[in-house]
């Protein structure tokens, strides 16, 4: 299949046992042409690669043809009746133009046509392909839903993790009499000792080394080498000297030391590395389970309402508008707004807040958060990938598949490491074998073989891409969604948090803060004269006086004349305000203009001066000409946001605060906050140029925001944090996304990032370290010195512990609070 636009797209790749190995496949895809960019993670065993007019079939190939699989997935419909030729046609046409798709074959001339298509797992949407098969009126079809995908990969990695247990369960069962009688220094003492050696290392370097030989030899058939081309090296060089010297002792009898074998060396080596391996791979599956989890979310099945009936389908059946009963203690199966019900929803799997939110008609809920308390009915709004659960962890993976800046000199290192080793292990046998004590022969070979199995390109791999991978997980979980490696770095050097003001730091909507009322009344018959009236409004602040009222914040009226009567002939006037007449009784409220165009000037009592240096919005009312008070309207600071200004400032960072608003108000709101510099009454575009500005002069800008209008100033910072209880288009423009809108989340994300990028210096410091200083002592640079040499076994535990060590240090980020 080929498809000739602009994309990226992700491989699944099977089959990489080392950095080595990832380098390899990135090198690979890279030379394809076609292929502006390529990175392969090793953490997540993905490759990622921007591309124009290459088809999947090309991409696959070549990560087949350096010596790797790519996992894909086989998806079937049967087309059948009148027609199925043609509708078999357009099926092909149509999935040929979808990125992933490898191959379509049809079985069948006449009748029932089944249609079998093989495709790159998650390149392809289940939801689409299945729409696609529904279209095509296809019967009897199966596509992959993300849980069975997920089941797959886990059954796979399950797999492959209990084939390396047999396997080093046999080396260690062998391994335990090789060592304790080559070991024994003489305690023990077998007729044939050398054989009896023989036959028991045999089965332990075919059947449990097995995977280290092909897979150098596969390597060596494509002119390269990785890290199984050391072991396999170091092994077979160890294996094969005992070997010759237990079958053929004569050759050796002349030569000091050439009795001595070193099967204990090959078996244990390889005992000791499966060791690493399967706590490597363990270790792993755990810095993915953010991912997984998130991936289990969504329920099998939904109660779905249709023609007036109620029925249980799987939920991959649901389409937009469909009507879906949520019970209590079920989750909820898809993105929808809350059309009948109400109920306390669980949301912390996707924001991290503990406590229960209440939802009620209008609200929207999430897919995949749990239903507590009460029953209601939700209207589908969003499926497959617009889903808020698929967003997540299209992020999540988007970050841990981009490359982070201070990777690039790991993988520069990782590329010509085997090389060097290899060459440093020729130089180290050659330098004993002439300089060295007696035995030359043994040494040279000991020295030879400790040097390729001590060193591990590996932790230099898995330093940076296992740090990012939990760290990303574990921040997602509490909410924080950070979609970019590379601000893991620009948070250490960040100086200047700069943040919108509405729905940011404020709650976004309008509240009555105050009322002033006239001679005769009371607060609460002001706000019951302006909610009756309100009540007949569409006008954006309408609500906000009708909700006051409701709440009696400000006591109960006793115009009892009010409570119950109809208001009549109401009519608008835009700009200005609202009228309406309770009997002969007129009713109005709007600007003071408009009010005191009915009454006398001096009758209306001008409103708090406090009120204007505070930017409030003034609302008037008036009943029975006369002037009844004044009604002050403010969009209030978040319960959260003097906190979270207060949590930045402690991180060392300037807070700036941005905002269209009018001056008053704005200043009014900063120093609410304890925010000193203000820029009030700015555009977008103004937005993204103080930001530009900002950066000329030496400022490091993280940017947050939650509007339309935010979007380009978050595009423009450095950092971009969208506030995610905001619009798509400033969630898009974001590398970072706060899910629940918690300003004291902003702080906690750059802290996210910072302690991951502490990780990733201290698992690149410790596998440059291990590497710097243990290869020369492996090659015997403190012999003349000290006396002191390392022992291949010594060499193999070190070397699969240091992998180890790494992602067991990248996995402390879980604990994270």
């Amino acid at each position: 299949m080929t498809h000739l636009s602009d994309s990226l797209i992700t491989l699944p790749i099977e089959g990489m046992t080392c950095a080595a190995c990832a380098s390899r496949v990135e090198r690979s895809l890279s030379t394809l042409t076609g292929v502006s960019d390529a990175s392969v993670n090793y953490a997540t065993h993905e490759a990622t690669i921007r591309l124009k007019g290459v088809s999947s079939a090309d991409l696959v190939r070549t990560v087949e043809n350096a010596g790797y699989g790519v996992h894909t997935l086989i998806a079937e419909t049967v087309l059948t009746g009148k027609g199925a030729r043609d509708r078999e046609s357009e099926l092909r046409s149509r999935l040929s133009a979808m990125e992933g798709i490898l191959e379509v074959h049809a079985e069948g001339d006449t009748g029932d046509i089944l249609i079998r298509v093989r495709y790159i797992r998650d390149s392809v949407a289940p939801l689409e392909l299945s729409e696609l098969f529904k279209r095509s009126h296809g019967r009897q079809s199966h596509v992959a839903s993300a849980s069975e995908v997920l089941d797959d990969i886990q059954r796979r990695e399950e797999n492959r993790y209990n084939t390396t247990r047999k396997q080093l369960i046999f080396a260690a069962v062998l391994s335990g009499p090789i060592f304790l009688i080559s070991m024994s220094h003489g305690l023990i003492e077998l007729a044939n000792q050398n054989l009896i050696l023989f036959l028991l290392t045999t089965p332990v370097v075919f059947y449990s080394g097995r995977p280290f030989f092909v897979q150098a030899w596969i390597a060596l058939r494509l002119g390269s080498a990785n890290m199984n081309s050391l072991v396999a090296l170091g092994v077979g060089s160890a294996y094969l000297y005992s070997t010759v010297v237990t079958l053929f002792p004569k050759f050796f009898s002349g030569l000091p030391g050439g009795s001595a074998v070193y099967f204990e060396a090959a078996s244990i080596i390889i005992a000791l590395i499966l060791t690493g391996r399967l706590l490597e791979a363990r270790a792993r599956k755990k810095t993915g389970e953010a991912v997984r989890a998130l991936l289990t979310l969504q329920p099998a099945e939904a109660r779905i309402i249709r023609n007036g009936k109620m029925v249980m389908l799987p939920v991959e059946e649901l389409i937009l508008g469909d009507r879906v009963q949520v019970l209590p203690g079920e989750k909820i199966p898809a993105d929808g707004i809350v059309r009948e019900g109400n109920t306390e929803v669980d949301e912390s799997m996707l924001t991290g807040e503990p406590l229960p939110v209440h939802r009620t008609v209008r609200d929207r809920v999430w897919g995949g958060t749990l239903n507590t308390t009460g029953a209601f009915v939700l209207e589908v709004s969003r499926l497959g990938e617009d889903a808020m659960v698929a967003q997540i962890i299209r992020s999540v993976k988007q970050a841990q598949a981009s490359r982070a800046p201070v990777q690039d000199l790991a993988d520069r290192i990782s590329a010509v490491f085997v090389p060097v080793v290899l060459l440093i292990a020729l130089s180290a046998a050659i330098l004993w074998w002439n300089f060295g004590p007696e035995p030359h022969l043994n040494n040279a070979l000991l020295r030879f073989v400790t040097v390729l199995i001590i060193a591990c390109p590996c932790a230099l791999g898995l330093a940076t891409p296992t740090a990012i991978v939990v760290g990303t997980g574990r921040a997602a979980s509490r909410g924080i969604l950070l979609r970019d490696s590379r601000i893991f770095q620009l948070s250490a050097s960040l100086t200047t948090v700069v943040m919108d003001k509405t729905g940011t730091l404020t709650e976004g909507k309008p509240e009555v803060v105050a009322v002033e009322p006239g001679d005769g009344y009371t607060a609460s018959d002001v706000l019951l004269i302006a909610a009756r009236l309100e009540e007949k409004s569409e006008h954006p602040l309408a609500s906000t006086i009708v909700s006051a009222h409701h709440a009696e914040q400000f006591g109960v009226s006793e115009l009892e004349e009010l409570l119950t009567a109809e208001i009549t002939s109401v009519h608008a006037d835009p700009g200005l305000g609202i009228q309406g007449f309770l009997g002969k009784k007129e009713l109005r409220i709007g600007n003071r203009a408009y009010i005191e165009s009915e009454l006398n000037s001096d009758k209306v009592i001008p409103p708090p001066e406090i009120w204007k240096e505070r930017g409030f919005t003034t609302v008037s009312v008036a009943y029975s000409k006369q002037f009844t008070g004044h009604i002050a309207l403010s969009d209030k600071p978040r319960f959260d946001a003097k906190e979270g200004v207060a949590r930045l400032k402690e991180l060392g960072l300037k807070v700036l605060m941005l905002s269209g608003d009018q001056k008053s108000a704005a200043r009014f709101i900063a120093s609410t906050l304890n925010i000193e510099r203000v820029y009030a009454e700015v555009l977008p575009d103004e937005k993204r140029k103080i930001i530009e500005q900002l950066q000329r002069d030496g400022e490091v800008v993280a940017m947050v925001g939650d509007g339309i209008n935010d979007a380009p100033a978050l595009a423009q910072a450095d950092i971009g944090i969208a506030m995610g209880t905001g619009s798509d288009i400033a969630i898009e423009a974001g590398e970072i996304t706060v899910m629940r809108g918690d300003v004291g989340n902003v702080a906690e994300a750059i802290r996210f990032a910072r302690k991951t990028l502490r990780v990733i210096y201290q698992n690149l410091l410790f596998a440059f370290v291990y590497n710097i200083i243990l290869i020369p002592v492996a090659a015997g640079v403190l012999y003349p010195f000290v006396g002191i040499t390392l022992s291949p076994v010594m060499a193999s535990a070190a070397m699969a512990m240091s992998s180890v060590s790494v992602v067991a240090n990248s996995l402390r980020l879980k604990r994270l609070t």
